[in-house]
């Protein structure tokens, strides 16, 4: 389906809280405000780390347009890294338990352009807490041995060294590592356009690491629907739909494949 929003609570609008919260409100150079609603007594984040946290995020006037426990899963990510400025700037301020609401002006988020539900020029309000973090993830170990470096744009992907290392991984139990539904289909996303073929056999064993995961199934749907195997594409988007019959893109891709359309 898709990968978070992220690559990147309050329910009331941004007005109360700035004012309610004046007093404790902190101001950074890049326009960043942020006040914390609960302190943790864990440790400091330490850039570099992965940052496994719940978040909600909301427009200024309320409406919300993403929250972790929609998804029943924490948000885990390497800080910094591929995310919106603001989000990288507002996790290394935490400490492991704290839950704070950031509020970031559209030059540090989306900008002029949005993406997805958020509209142009948009004031995000993140209310963030942080659970955990960890050295590495499971996606961040498979991700660096992807390609051969230097990766060039001739470079392929080294799947079958992906895949022996993740059996190994797995037989010891992913020691030290982090690792949630999002690692491999995150990956598999990295290669559905050029390497569909590849891309199938990562969403192949994200499946069955989280076989009741509908989203699991609907973006193996995606990738055999790329490779021009519509039986295939249509199978999994129906184990997509009876996990959750409200995945509308699950619906929509079928009616496209049964009348013949090309998403």
């Amino acid at each position: 389906m898709k990968k978070n929003l992220l690559t990147l609570i309050c329910t009331v609008c941004f007005c109360g809280i700035a004012f309610a919260q004046k007093t404790d409100t902190i101001t950074t150079a890049s326009g960043l405000k942020y006040f914390f609603k609960t302190k943790g007594s864990g440790a400091a984040f330490i850039p570099g780390q992965l940052a496994i946290v719940d978040y909600i995020l909301t427009l200024t006037d309320g409406k919300q347009i993403d929250a972790t426990a929609d998804r029943g899963t924490p948000f885990a990510a390497q800080v910094p890294g591929k995310l919106i400025k603001g989000f990288n700037e507002a996790i290394p301020l935490m400490h492991i338990g704290d839950r704070a609401v950031f509020i970031l002006p559209s030059n540090i988020a989306y900008g002029e352009k949005g993406t997805g539900t958020i509209p142009p020029n948009s004031t995000l309000i993140f209310d963030i807490t942080l659970l955990d973090t960890k050295a590495k993830s499971l996606g961040m170990v498979l991700d660096s041995i992807l390609f051969a470096k230097p990766v060039t744009a001739d470079s392929k992907p080294q799947i079958d060294t992906v895949l022996k290392t993740f059996n190994t991984l797995k037989k010891a139990k992913f020691k030290d590592l982090y690792v949630s539904e999002d690692d491999l289909n995150s990956i598999g996303y990295e290669l559905i356009k050029k390497y569909p073929a590849d891309a199938v056999e990562l969403f192949k064993l994200n499946v069955k690491l989280y076989p009741k995961s509908y989203n699991a199934y609907d973006s193996l749907g995606e990738g055999y629907m790329d490779m021009g195997d519509n039986k295939q594409a249509i199978k999994n988007y129906e184990k997509s739909l009876k996990l959750n019959p409200k995945n509308t893109n699950a619906t929509d891709m079928i009616k496209k494949m049964q009348t013949g359309g090309k998403p």
